[in-house]
């Protein structure tokens, strides 16, 4: 087929925010004959792209860029004001997983359910059922009622159920938060087969490697406005260093960007990086002293761990030190405390480059996120030494000399 799979062209899609409580009905009546206020919200500005039969298209952005809302206009949730949509397959989003599902039956009941609303037989939905199952990995649990399930499990149960709809192209919105990162793999090699059967892919994330990784193409979006359209690793490119530039926050704790999902039991409040003066800086000399201080508040009493990254600016981690695996415990602390934690690295041992930092926080198991947030900081090293490539090995150069004296071997080092 020649026509693209989806044609996008000049979408603009606005919304009315309240600036006061007219829609309350208490308050309509306590003020009958007051007038609403709204401010307008221009969630997508003229935004136009096509994507090809068989592409896997990637889209990414800050928070309230416009990128869900054009997921749902593509899904025919919302209407646009403007522009025009064309779309020449059947769409199966997967927008909100488990929404729809009944708590009050069972997982087994629940796949009947949720598979009749994608169209699929009684008789379809028999023979897939325990595959289903296997795939959510949830065998043992088929007859439990899905009110006693974990969130995760839960979002398990409804990826597998929506993987099972017969339709060409696949809107998907977050769906990498699903499981553990074993069962993410499975959910990619269900995608990589989508692209062998040259169905359609968009996919919405905020994780820019797995944009890299499975993308042929990837869009940016800026206040409702598509700011780049290209390879994806030209496009992440320009989306860390623009989350790296809006980062910078040379006085004061550093600014917390849009980039960032957990459950929030403890919620990351600041993060510096300090020198050997406990100044503020962003940019550090190799084999000097740096301390990346995390600030943190709790909501919820939990154990947690707190993890970092340490990433070039093409998305490669350098270094994950976690203080699970330095058996560092964070004790519990009780709802509305606060607190620091730092990692200290006595020498950096990056070589001169721009750099970004990655912090979570983390069941103890570094499984479940309460607080991650990519690329919030970007830092620079400088190597007065001028030597070449990312990080100093901290080798230490031996010889030896092997000298001729009366006939024989002698060595010398």
């Amino acid at each position: 087929m020649n026509d693209p799979a989806i044609s996008v062209e000049h979408l603009t899609k606005r919304f009315q925010i309240p600036l006061d409580h007219t829609t309350h009905l208490k308050y309509r009546i306590s003020h009958p004959i007051s007038t609403s206020r709204h401010r307008e919200l221009l969630a997508l500005n003229d935004v136009s792209f096509e994507v090809g039969h068989g592409e896997f298209l990637g889209i990414t952005g800050p928070n309230g860029c416009g990128k869900s809302t054009l997921l749902k206009i593509l899904s025919r949730i919302y209407t646009a004001d403007s522009g025009t949509v064309s779309i020449r397959e059947r769409v199966s989003p997967f927008l909100e997983l488990g929404v729809g599902f009944n708590p009050e039956l069972t997982a087994r009941e629940n796949i009947f359910l949720g598979g009749a609303v994608l169209g699929l037989t009684r008789k379809q939905l028999v023979e897939r059922s325990d595959r289903v199952l296997a795939f959510a990995e949830l065998e043992d649990f088929a007859d439990q009622k899905v009110k006693n399930f974990s969130s995760g499990m839960v979002v398990r149960l409804a990826f597998s159920v929506a993987i099972q709809a017969d339709a060409g192209i696949l809107l998907m919105d977050e769906v990498l938060a699903v499981g553990d990162a074993s069962f993410q793999e499975k959910c990619f090699d269900v995608f990589s087969q989508y692209k062998r059967d040259n169905r359609t892919i968009v996919l919405v994330t905020h994780d820019l490697g797995a944009l890299d990784r499975y993308c042929d193409r990837v869009l940016l979006l800026e206040k409702g406005r598509l700011v780049a359209d290209g390879p994806a690793s030209d496009v992440t490119s320009q989306y860390r260093r623009m989350v790296g530039a809006a980062s910078s926050a040379p006085h004061g704790a550093a600014a917390i960007p849009t980039q960032r999902w957990g459950t929030r039991e403890v919620e990351i409040t600041g993060v510096r990086l300090l020198d050997r003066d406990g100044k503020e800086q962003h940019t550090f000399l190799t084999d000097e002293p740096m301390t990346v201080a995390l600030d943190y508040f709790v909501n919820t009493r939990v154990d947690f761990a707190c993890s970092l990254g340490f990433k070039r600016s093409d998305g490669i981690v350098l270094a994950g030190p976690n203080t699970q695996i330095a058996h560092h415990r964070i004790v519990a602390s009780e709802p509305g405390s606060h607190g620091t934690i730092s990692y200290q690295i006595p020498a950096v041992a990056l070589l001169g480059a721009s750099y970004l930092l990655i912090v979570g926080l983390y069941d103890v198991h570094i499984t479940h996120a309460f607080d991650h947030i990519e690329d919030i900081l970007e830092f620079r090293v400088a190597d007065d030494k001028g030597r070449r490539g990312l990080v100093e090995l901290r080798g230490e150069w031996h010889d030896s000399v092997i000298e001729m004296s009366r006939g024989r071997h002698a060595v010398a080092g």
